[in-house]
C-alpha cells in the first residue's frame, strides 16, 4: 500500500511540473506562442519648402547671360531647407505649360529660360513617405517681350476666424505692363470643390465657413486683357 502511494505522489509531482513549464513557455493569451506584434511604422512626410529666389512678383535680377544664345538667360532658383525632405522637385511654368521639371538634392538650381517672359515656379519637397507641394511664385525674365507680359502669380493670404468659423481669403495681383486684371478663384476642401467664382475685379471674396483640422487648396488665376494669365495655388490647414 505504501509503495502504491509513493508511485501516485510521484506521478502527481510529474504532472504538476509539466503544467508549470507549459504555462511559462512564452505563449501569449491568444495561444500564439513566440509571436510578437510588428512595430508600428510612423510615416513622416516632409515639410513645405519655401522659395526665396526669384522674388515673387518682381523682375528677375539674379541671372547670367547665356553666351551661346542671346535669346535666353540662366536664372538662379533658391529655396529654404524643408524638415525631413530628402530631395526637391523644381517645376517652372509659362502660363499653364511646364517648361522645366527636375529633382535636386541641393537648395539651388540654374535654369535657362527665354528672355522677356513671365514664369511661375514651385518647389515640392520629397521623401520616402510622400511629397509636400510648395506655394507658387512668379517673376519676369529681363529683355523685351514679344507681345505682352503675363501677370505675376497672385500672392494668396488666408485668415481663419475661429470665433465665427469663417475663413477670409484675399490676394495681391500685379502685372509688369500695368494692365487691369481679373481673377478666377477656386477653393477645395479635402479635394472637394466648395467655392468657385470667375472674372472677379476685386481681390477678395466674402468670408466662407470652414471646418476645423481640415486641408484646403486655393487657386487664383490672374488674367489681363491681352489673354495672358498666371496660376497661383496655396495649400493651408485650418486650426485644430
Amino acid at each position: 500500500m505504501k509503495k502504491f502511494l509513493k508511485i501516485e505522489v510521484s506521478v502527481l509531482i510529474f504532472l504538476v511540473s509539466i503544467l508549470f513549464f507549459s504555462c511559462s513557455d512564452g505563449g501569449d493569451s491568444d495561444g500564439n506562442e513566440g509571436t510578437e506584434e510588428p512595430p508600428i511604422q510612423n510615416e513622416t512626410p516632409p515639410a513645405k519648402a519655401i522659395g526665396t529666389l526669384p522674388a515673387n512678383g518682381e523682375p528677375c535680377s539674379d541671372y547670367e547671360e547665356v553666351v551661346s544664345d542671346d535669346s535666353k538667360v540662366s536664372v538662379l532658383f533658391t529655396w529654404n531647407a524643408a524638415q525631413f525632405a530628402d530631395s526637391y522637385l523644381l517645376a517652372v511654368l509659362e502660363g499653364n505649360n511646364q517648361v522645366f521639371n527636375n529633382s535636386f538634392n541641393s537648395l539651388t538650381a540654374n535654369v535657362e529660360l527665354d528672355r522677356g517672359k513671365t514664369y511661375s515656379w514651385s518647389v515640392t519637397s520629397v521623401n520616402e513617405d510622400g511629397q509636400t507641394a510648395g506655394d507658387s511664385y512668379s517673376f519676369t525674365t529681363p529683355g523685351t517681350p514679344i507681345g505682352n507680359f503675363a501677370p505675376y502669380t497672385a500672392e494668396i493670404m488666408v485668415v481663419f476666424d475661429e470665433a465665427t468659423s469663417e475663413m477670409i481669403v484675399f490676394w495681391v495681383g500685379s502685372d509688369e505692363d500695368g494692365d487691369p486684371l481679373t481673377y478666377d478663384i477656386k477653393i477645395l476642401e479635402e479635394n472637394e470643390l466648395i467655392f468657385e467664382s470667375v472674372d472677379l475685379t476685386t481681390s477678395e471674396i466674402a468670408p466662407i465657413s470652414f471646418t476645423l483640422n481640415t486641408d484646403y487648396e486655393i487657386e487664383v488665376v490672374s488674367k489681363d486683357d491681352s489673354g495672358n494669365f498666371s496660376i497661383s495655388r496655396l495649400e493651408v490647414s485650418s486650426p485644430d
